[in-house]
């Protein structure tokens, strides 16, 4: 019951850390839940120690790679990021195209 009241038991964002535990928390794929090992997620212990000995792989596709956290950061920029970014360049795209309309409209010789 503590858990619903208090917003420190509440995990906001993907990649934040439990406090207590130091498991970082991970986007997961609805359609794969079941198969979702909460025990399985890296702690940030973890995650340090992969960082030390291999380090991020660079300015790639997924510079994440190398570590435990590679599949959820890839899940997170195809489920989430890239659709967000396509949604931002249409509305962009089409804003600016209504405000390129209206201006060719008001310009009449």
């Amino acid at each position: 019951m503590e858990v619903s009241k208090h917003m420190n038991h509440l995990l906001k964002v993907p990649f934040c850390v439990h406090p207590k535990t130091g498991r970082v928390c991970v986007p997961i794929n609805p359609k794969n839940c079941e198969e979702f090992d909460p025990c399985a997620v890296p702690t940030l212990s973890q995650l340090l120690g992969e960082l030390n000995t291999g380090g991020l792989r660079g300015e790639g596709d997924n510079e994440w790679d190398g570590t435990s956290l590679g599949d959820c950061v890839s899940y997170f920029r195809e489920s989430f990021l890239q659709p967000l970014l396509n949604s931002c360049k249409e509305e962009i795209e089409t804003s600016y195209n209504a405000k390129v309309q209206q201006s060719r409209n008001s310009i009449s010789w």
